[in-house]
Formats: structure tokens, sequence, C-alpha cells
């Protein structure tokens, strides 16, 4: 029978609790800027959105998670929702697609993260 420090020296270091919950909070805690990411390139429907963080990003948001982030995200003016005419001239699904603010607020976030890596991942001490 094995103890429970023979199962924690046999998980990698992706395996650990420590690990699994950076990924949480980076993938589906942090899903907003994952999907103003996309949106980024172009007007997006909420489904879509969701295949393409599974394609490009390797992680799979639960379709309600997508569907309330999208609703917050527009609540706050980040992004807005369209309409989109078809080929035969009928309303299709409805579109996502990035606002200036939302524009603004990826520059900061971008600007923001690259600072926090360079704080965690710096090998430079000194100040």
């Amino acid at each position: 029978m094995s103890s429970p420090e023979d199962e924690k020296s046999s998980l990698g270091p992706r395996e650990s609790k420590a690990f699994l919950r950076l990924e949480k909070n980076l993938t589906i805690d942090l899903l907003w800027i994952w999907i103003l990411k996309l949106l980024r390139t172009g007007p997006k429907y909420a489904y879509q959105l969701k295949q393409e963080i599974t394609d490009q990003f390797g992680f799979s948001p639960a379709t309600v998670t997508n569907y309330t982030i999208l609703y917050l995200l527009e609540r706050e003016g980040l992004v807005e929702k369209t309409e989109m005419i078809n080929n035969v001239e009928r309303i299709d699904r409805k579109y996502y697609v990035i606002t200036e603010l939302g524009e603004e607020v990826m520059n900061e976030a971008e600007s923001y993260l690259s600072d926090v890596y360079k704080m965690l991942f710096s090998h430079d001490t000194a100040k």
C-alpha cells in the first residue's frame, strides 16, 4: 500500500494541485481575455468562440460559462452583439464584436500580464 508521500512524489509538476489551480485561473477564470483575443480577429457567434477556444488554446469552457461571460462583457461595454444577414437575406446568428473599450482593456491586460511575467520570471532579482 502506498503512502500519501509516495503518491505526492509520483506526481509530475503539471499534475500538482498548485499547477492545476494556476491552469484553471489562467484559462476558465480568465475566459474573458481569451474571448476578446478571438474577437480581435473579427465578429464571431457564441458557439464559434467556444469551438475556437478549444481548437486554438487547448481548453474547453462549459457552454453556459461562455454565454455568461459574453453577457457580462456586453453589459460592461467590452463587446457588442450584432446581427448579420446571410446570403438568403434573413438574419443569421447573433455575432459579437469587440468594442473600442474592449480593445483598450486588452491593451491594458497585455501590458499588465507582461509586467507580471517579468516580475515572476526575471532572473535579475535586483531592482
